[in-house]
C-alpha cells in the first residue's frame, strides 16, 4: 500500500522554470526511500512540497490516501516528522533535554509521560549522556543524533531527512547513515532520504532519481546504481564497493555483484576462504 504519492506535480519559484516538473511517483508503507540528484535537480523541493512549505502549481499529493490541501495539512503534519540539513536551524531548548521536549509540549503531552519519552528517545540515539548539555556545543553528529530524536519522539508514522548529513565529516555521516538505518529497521517507519550521498542510496529500498526537476530513474538500488554511465552523466557517482568490484573484474577476478561496503566485506571474506 502507497504512503506517498505524487501525481504530475509541478512547481516554479520563479514562475518561468519548474523546479519540479510533472512529477509522479508512490513510496510504499514502511519502505526506504532514497531520492538523489545534482544540486538543483529539485530533491529538496520535494520535501519541502511534502510538508506544503510549498504549494504545488499543478497535480495531486496524497499522503495515507488523503490529498493534501488546507483540510488535511495539519492531520497530515501530524504524521510526518523532518530532519533538515543544518541541525542549529532546529534547535529551540537550552539543553538537548529541552529540546527533545519541545515538540511533545506543542502536542500537548502530558507531563508525567514526558520524561519517559524523552529519555527513551535519547537513549536511541545515543545521547543519554549529554541530556544537560548545550545542543550548540555538540559536534555535528551529536547535533542531528538530538533532531533525530526530537522528531522520533513526536511519533510521526513517516520521516523525512532532507540532506541530513551533507555538513557532517565522514565519521559523523557514517554515524548517522547507521542510525536512520537501525531506525527504519527497529520502527518500521517511512523512510524518506533526499541526499546525494551515493553509500546511503545502496541501503534503500527503493531510488528516484531527479534531475532538472522531472524523475529520469527510479527502482531498486541494484536496478539504479548498475546504470553508471547513466549516473555520472548527472554527476552522480557509484559506490566505492561497486568500484572495488570494478577493478577486480578488470583483473580477472570473479565476483558476486555486491553494492554495499558490508556486502564487499564478505564478498573478499569469501574469495580469501577459497585460496
Amino acid at each position: 500500500m502507497e504512503k506517498i504519492k505524487f501525481e504530475h506535480v509541478s512547481y516554479s519559484y520563479d514562475h518561468e522554470t519548474n523546479a519540479i516538473d510533472d512529477v509522479s511517483f508512490e513510496i510504499e508503507e514502511g519502505s526506504y526511500t532514497a531520492i538523489i540528484g545534482h544540486n538543483g535537480s529539485g530533491k529538496s523541493t520535494i520535501a519541502k512540497l511534502m510538508i506544503d512549505l510549498l504549494e504545488r502549481d499543478k497535480g495531486n499529493i496524497y499522503i495515507d490516501k488523503m490529498e493534501l490541501c488546507d483540510e488535511t495539512l495539519f492531520a497530515i503534519r501530524d504524521k510526518i516528522g523532518i530532519v533538515f540539513q543544518n541541525p542549529d536551524n532546529q534547535f529551540i531548548g537550552a539543553t538537548v533535554a529541552d529540546d527533545i521536549a519541545f515538540g511533545l509540549e506543542n502536542h500537548q503531552v502530558e507531563s508525567e509521560r514526558m520524561q519517559e519519552i524523552i529519555d527513551r528517545f535519547a537513549a536511541k540515539v545515543n545521547m543519554t549522556k549529554y541530556m544537560q548539555s548545550e545542543p550548540t556545543k555538540l559536534s555535528g553528529g551529536q547535533k542531528q543524533r538530538v533532531a533525530i530524536a526530537g522528531v522520533l519522539a513526536m511519533a510521526p508514522s513517516i520521516l523525512i531527512f532532507d540532506e541530513a548529513t551533507s555538513m557532517l565529516d565522514p565519521q559523523g555521516k557514517a554515524e548517522i547513515n547507521h542510525l536512520i538505518q537501525e531506525i527504519h529497521k527497529e520502527n518500521k517507519l517511512t523512510i524518506i532520504s533526499i541526499t546525494h550521498d551515493i553509500e546511503e542510496v545502496a541501503h534503500a529500498d527503493h531510488v528516484i532519481v531527479l534531475d532538472k526537476g522531472k524523475v529520469v530513474m527510479q527502482g531498486s538500488p541494484v536496478d539504479v546504481l548498475k546504470r553508471e554511465q547513466q549516473l555520472i552523466d548527472l554527476r552522480l557517482d557509484i559506490p566505492f564497493s561497486m568500484k572495488f568490484l570494478k577493478e577486480l573484474h578488470a583483473h580477472n577476478i570473479k565476483t558476486k555483484q555486491c553494492i554495499t561496503m558490508e556486502g564487499l566485506v564478505d564478498e573478499l571474506c569469501r574469495l580469501h576462504s577459497k585460496m
